[in-house]
Parts: C-alpha cells; structure tokens; sequence
C-alpha cells in the first residue's frame, strides 16, 4: 500500500522553523539575562557620558545619585565638621546611599565609617538639597539631617580630620559644594525648628541661587 503520509517540508518551511526557532531562543535569553545588568547609556545626547542599572523588564532610567549629609551636634554650641582628604576644605559627614539601604541607615553607617560616631537619638531631617551645579563629578540630591552622636570622633577614610567648631564660629569656613548653605539652614533650623529659609546671598559662580527643600 503506498505511503500517505504528510509529504516532506519544503525548504521554505524547513528555512521558516529554522528562523523562529532563533527568533525564540534570543527572546528567552533576553528576558532570562542576569538583573541588574549595566545599560551604557546616559543623556539622549551622549553627554554627560554613563551608565544605568536596570532589571530584567528593560526599562532604565538615568537619576542623580542618592547621598545623605548629617549636622552633627556636639552639645548645646558646637557642630563636629570634618576636614576632606582631598581638598581640605571643611564639609559636614555624608556619603551616598547604598542600593536597598534606607536613607537614615545611611546616616548610621557613615557617620561610624567617617567619624567613629554613634547616633544618638534618630537623626532629624533638615531638608533636601539637589542643586544640578552642587557636585561638579555627577548630579547628586542629598537628604541632609541633624544629630546628637555619642563617643569620640576619629577621621575615617575619606577625611582628613574630624574638628568640633563653636556654633559661633560656623560661617566664614572655607566649605566644600554648597555645604555653606547647609550650615546656613541649620542656623537658621537652630532658631526656628520649622519655617521656610531664605534664599542664598552667594550663588554658584555668580548664578541662580542655591536650590534647595527645607522642611516647613
């Protein structure tokens, strides 16, 4: 009897399921890539140059980066600032925040890395500083608090020295970024728990004046 069965593909067919096949493996290979994974990517002009983290979906979106910058109280009259490595000036402890770390962890783990401090009581958030020109390295927005600490400051690795400087004594110090305008705000933050703060005198490079958030 002869044979009936379905007669052999063509060659169109066998090229069709060939490129399907293909089409399907690098599909799956897409969605099963490791997360994160490095997007080189940046502005829609190429400039400034960088990268993003994104997940398995794809989607990837270039922010600033996330830091923490804490006042730090000693007594009643003094604020612990720290003098940084590489230029010397004076700044008050900070650092960025680690990806899935809440902000305020942030506050604890720097301050013990930098200054060998403790917090003492939860830090109090003084605002939220996120001026593009802040930081000439990258765009960074600092959720900025103040603090009582407990123990004896020591200079961790990115600070030259850790000084205790007299309220008093604050203004007029050659700060780092736009750390004089942190200052200015706890001042002001020390006479008045809440309230809007003025805008700065002094802005970047003879610009706009420093922009900034400030609890109310």
């Amino acid at each position: 009897m002869a044979n009936r069965g379905r007669p052999a593909p063509s060659v169109r067919e066998v090229a069709g399921w060939i490129v399907a096949s293909v089409l399907l493996i690098a599909l799956f290979a897409q969605r099963t890539q490791p997360c994160p994974y490095v997007w080189h990517g940046g502005a829609p002009s190429g400039e400034p140059r960088g990268s993003c983290w994104v997940g398995n979906d794809g989607y990837a979106m270039c922010t600033p980066s996330l830091a923490i910058d804490l006042v730090i109280e000693s007594g009643d009259d003094a604020v612990v600032l720290v003098r940084r490595g590489d230029n010397g000036k004076y700044a008050t402890m900070g650092g960025f925040v680690d990806v899935g770390e809440d902000p305020r962890d942030a506050v604890a783990r720097e301050l013990r890395e930098e200054t060998a401090l403790e917090l003492a009581a939860p830090p109090l958030l003084l605002g939220v500083f996120g001026d593009p020109r802040r930081d000439e390295r990258r765009h960074t927005v600092s959720a900025v608090y103040v603090a009582r600490t407990i123990g004896k400051p020591h200079p961790g690795s990115d600070a030259r020295a850790v000084v205790k400087v007299p309220v008093a004594k604050l203004r007029g110090l050659d700060y780092a970024f736009d750390h004089a305008a942190i200052i200015e705000d706890y001042l002001v933050w020390r006479r008045r728990a809440r309230g809007t703060f003025p805008r700065d005198a002094e802005p970047f490079r003879g610009g706009a004046p420093v922009s900034r958030d400030s609890c109310t």
